[in-house]
């Protein structure tokens, strides 16, 4: 199979958006069980908003010190491998690894792509046909679950096990999802935007979507209002941490992720011209989000109001300064995708711009890294929009 540009699928993705916003319902419940479906937006101002230059946590403070973790290699260059997938029918969108051994990554055309040897041979199957899934996490390699732009979640007990294994299930008709997080398989929070009905000009709200046994079927899941703009992308760092964030630059923080709309609250952070793509929370002590124009954000007390550090490294970044995803493993080792043929990674998060040094990632000139995963100082996952897939893995010592 001839495999298409990245321009192609860009143009396609916008097409795919333009039907899509004719289909969008009539009525909207931002609170309780309402339907909900906007998300292809969000994919769209990852890839379609590419062709015109730019597209598009909070948690109780533990009194106690921060967990200390293992220091990645200094020696981060020449460690990355590069896998084209020949056989996917659209552009890979999002990754979860739980760790080394199993890895699962959708695209935009329905197919989950996953690998129980990450660094040699993966699976396609086409799962959700036809839709665009947004994101995936994986709890363990015993629970994952995507979401798609048509408010579905797609889960499976046994990732790995091929198109058989995973479940489509509704949820929210009228939202289009962008985002998930399961920090534990006793807990998945998905993020997304409906559309008002009532004035459909006045913008997009936000919905997150929150389930205490996500593997038993769309009635385990509530659907709350929590944001005037559509949510882009969240974190959880534990059940009691969950960090989102909005299209108006906002950190919107919960640390009752089910408790309703009054769990959840919004501090401006980035507000401006740019819009939050991704975060990325390891811990109760770190959170690291970015942006589309070569920001990131960064707090070691996300529940905090003013608590939020931003910082500009679009200097450091060879090719457009767009981020798309982040995965921090621990407070002290975080990698930053961008379009671009290297990847920014820093054992200092918030330690400023000096304390980001660009990687090579891949021989291309550019990728647009939509997403990364990293369960460990030792080894990353990250996927592109031209169906590759990047391993990063730490040298034996």
């Amino acid at each position: 199979m001839t495999p298409t540009t990245f321009d192609e699928r860009a143009r396609t993705s916008t097409h795919t958006l333009l039907s899509d916003a004719t289909r969008l319902p009539a009525s909207v419940a931002l609170d309780g069980r309402g339907p909900a479906r906007w998300k292809t937006v969000a994919i769209f101002a990852a890839t379609v908003l590419v062709i015109g230059g730019a597209v598009a946590g909070a948690s109780f403070a533990l009194h106690s010190s921060p967990p200390t973790t293992s220091q990645p290699s200094a020696n981060l260059a020449q460690r990355w491998t590069s896998l084209f997938i020949p056989d996917l029918g659209g552009s890979l969108t999002a990754v979860s690894c739980p760790d080394a051994t199993e890895c699962v990554a959708v695209d935009n055309s329905g197919d989950v792509v996953t690998s129980t040897s990450p660094g040699a041979e993966w699976t396609v199957a086409s799962v959700d046909p036809g839709t665009e899934l947004t994101g995936v996490s994986c709890a363990d390699p015993s629970l994952c679950v995507a979401v798609d732009q048509y408010g579905d979640v797609v889960t499976s007990t046994n990732p790995t096990g091929g198109a058989g294994t995973w479940i489509v299930s509704g949820v929210d008709g009228a939202a289009s999802l962008t985002g998930i997080s399961c920090p534990d398989a006793h807990l998945c929070v998905a993020v997304g935007g409906v559309v008002p009905t009532a004035d459909p000009t006045s913008g997009i709200y936000g919905v997150v979507l929150t389930s205490s046994d996500p593997a038993d079927g769309p009635g385990t899941w509530k659907v709350t209002g929590v944001d005037a703009y559509s949510l882009t992308a969240v974190s959880c760092a534990s059940t009691s941490l969950c960090v989102a964030l909005d299209a108006n630059g906002s950190v919107v923080t919960s640390t009752d992720p089910i408790g309703g709309p009054r769990a959840w609250q919004g501090i401006g952070v980035d507000q401006g011209s740019a819009d939050f793509s991704a975060i990325s929370c390891p811990s109760a002590f770190l959170c690291a989000a970015v942006d589309d124009l070569g920001n990131v954000a960064t707090s070691t007390d996300p529940a905090g109001t003013s608590a939020w550090t931003l910082t500009n490294l679009s200097a450091d970044i060879t090719g457009m300064p767009r981020f798309d995803s982040v995965a921090c493993p621990s407070n002290s080792f975080c990698v930053i995708g961008a379009f671009s043929n290297s990847a920014l990674v820093s054992t200092d998060p918030t330690g400023g711009s000096g304390s980001w040094t660009p990687v090579r990632v891949t021989s291309q000139s550019q990728v647009a890294m939509f997403g990364l995963s990293c369960p460990s100082t030792e080894f990353c996952v990250g996927v592109d929009g031209s169906d590759n897939i990047h391993i990063y893995r730490a040298p034996a010592t």
